[in-house]
């Protein structure tokens, strides 16, 4: 499985496409990942990441190319990444036993295990 991480913006956007193209020349098992996602203020009222204003634009532009073919997961900016590198530890291990860091990353927790759970699938 290849991960291809696409930010809402111009450049990565571009370079992404071109890069799943490529990839898809010699591996039909790939992964977008809608990365650095944040709220566009008052007005992005959603439930779940995909519905982000970020996602949705990657997701679409993704699909414009490449149809259903290519999955799009959500994963939202978030600090831990931060704090993964300056502790060495994963999400889990910042998570266990504090009840903060287990409502701070939540989300991110769960995105990951989205993203898992799909390269297991690939697996099978």
């Amino acid at each position: 499985v290849v991960i291809v991480p696409i930010y809402n913006e111009v450049k990565s956007i571009h370079a992404g496409l071109n890069t799943i193209a490529e990839v898809m020349n010699f591996n039909k098992n790939v992964i977008v990942v809608a990365t650095k996602l944040k709220k566009k203020g008052k007005n992005d009222i959603f439930t779940d990441w995909k519905d982000s204003v970020d996602c949705v634009n990657v997701s679409e532009l993704v699909k414009s190319k490449f149809g259903d073919s290519v999955p799009v997961l959500p994963l939202k900016y978030s600090e831990v990444f931060d704090t993964i590198f300056e502790q060495e530890k994963s999400i889990s291990q910042l998570m266990e036993g504090n009840g903060l860091n287990k409502y701070l990353y939540k989300d991110v927790s769960n995105q990951f295990n989205a993203i898992y759970k799909l390269i297991d699938n690939y697996a099978k």
